[in-house]
């Protein structure tokens, strides 16, 4: 029993691991998501399937592998483009590993959601 509870223990560990190693898409791929966001935004297209799988690749796989602080007050849908626009000057700043960039993050998926 004690060594059937080492080897799942030891498994857990190599699949959690795996999952930190898992390659996340680069600078140019997430500047290339966010700035097809602000077009969809901008168009009022964030309740079609294409902005709702943008967002979720932007949310989920850009920049640090992290929970999102919680925004001590979230910003209304009508800032959405400029939040955007602050991931992309983020990108181009090359701090997408920062901290800023996650609580960025955060504050866009907290406010921009798909409809």
């Amino acid at each position: 029993m004690i060594g059937a509870a080492a080897v799942l223990f030891v498994c857990l560990g190599h699949l959690a691991l795996a999952a930190k190693m898992t390659p996340r898409p680069g600078a140019g791929a997430c500047r290339e998501a966010v700035n097809g966001l602000m077009s969809l935004l901008d168009a009022g297209s964030d309740n079609t399937p294409l902005y709702r799988d943008t967002y979720n690749v932007v949310v989920k796989t850009c920049g640090p592998a992290s929970a999102p602080p919680l925004a001590a007050e979230p910003k209304g849908r009508e800032h959405c483009h400029e939040l955007a626009a602050a991931l992309v000057d983020l990108i181009e700043d090359g701090k997408m590993a920062s901290g800023a960039f996650v609580k960025a993050r955060g504050d866009f998926a907290t406010a921009c959601g798909p409809r």
